[in-house]
């Protein structure tokens, strides 16, 4: 058993007398419910009962200043319920496979985390390297080296810490926490938490497109809206060569024309072929075989995803 570490910085709940995000809003469920949002069973948004319109309800949220400004918050406070406390007790799954790597227990005095948990995710729709952490849990319900499918229990949702209010503190980073286990990111720069922590509501998106694409279903107009072009590149698009077993090239002329014909309307799906030379001799150009038609990239910038 690990306990806080006392010296270590950490989101310290607000003094008594302070309003804590939750309790000057009306939470409201308005579309939540007992079971989990999730895709096609697969993609999990960690805590039950979760409104997917409203899935803060007056918790902070990415990159919201808390500790008086001191850290900007590297995750998302999920909340469900129509009261402060109505989502504690209720369950908190991981959202796609992985391992767990830590279990850490509140000592019932220090301040912040409480009970919290590290999963390092290893799925194959992950848009990339994450680590998934979350705290406050009433109870932890995992060991660590246990594997973990996609919507697995790793505990229940609590306030340990010291918080008033049940929420689902939610976290993924892009490695392992450099500062170890009670890594909290005060006093780091904007660019400093964005370096070590993914937008959750991109790898949210992002995560979501691979999940479809896995059953080979378009990804929907909202999850391309959400990510520019390099994270459609990067994150969906090599996954996609990847298990295709072809040759990615991030800046070559198909991964431009793909994102282009995304932003279209039309969804080009897996590539079935590498690059071909388009034209005679040197060629005007290159054309490549995917799912849902041909795609063509001319040396003079032009593209065709008709065929």
């Amino acid at each position: 058993m690990m306990v806080h570490r006392d010296d270590a910085p950490h989101h310290a709940p607000p003094p008594p007398g302070e309003e804590q995000p939750l309790r000057s809003r009306k939470r409201s469920q308005g579309g939540g419910g007992g079971g989990f949002v999730n895709i096609n069973d697969r993609l999990f948004a960690p805590l039950q009962g979760l409104n997917p319109d409203n899935v803060l309800q007056g918790g902070y949220g990415w990159l919201s200043p808390t500790d008086g400004g001191a850290t900007l918050h590297p995750g998302l406070d999920l909340n469900s319920g129509g009261s402060c406390n109505a989502d504690e007790g209720l369950s908190v799954v991981a959202p796609l496979a992985g391992v767990v790597r830590a279990t850490l227990f509140w000592n019932g005095y220090s301040s912040g985390e409480g009970n919290h948990v590290w999963v390092e995710l290893d799925d194959p729709c992950l848009p990339g390297p994450t680590w998934w952490h979350t705290d406050h849990l009433l109870q932890i319900a995992v060991a660590n080296g246990q594997r973990l499918g996609p919507g697995e229990s790793i505990g229940l949702c609590g306030r340990t810490g010291g918080w008033d209010c049940a929420h689902a503190h939610s976290e993924l980073l892009t490695g392992p926490p450099a500062n170890g286990w009670y890594q909290w990111p005060k006093w780091w720069t904007q660019a400093q938490v964005e370096a070590a922590y993914w937008n959750p509501w991109t790898w949210w998106e992002a995560a979501k497109a691979l999940v479809l694409a896995e059953g080979h279903e378009p990804v929907p107009p909202e999850a391309v809206k959400a990510m520019n072009d390099w994270e459609l590149t990067n994150y969906v698009l090599s996954t996609l060569y990847e298990w295709a077993g072809i040759e990615f090239n991030p800046d070559g002329g198909m991964a431009k024309t793909w994102v282009a014909a995304m932003r279209a309307g039309h969804y080009p799906g897996r590539p079935r072929t590498d690059d071909r030379v388009y034209g005679l001799g040197e060629g005007d150009g290159w054309w490549a075989e995917f799912d849902h038609g041909v795609l063509i990239y001319k040396r003079d910038g032009t593209m065709s995803w008709t065929g």
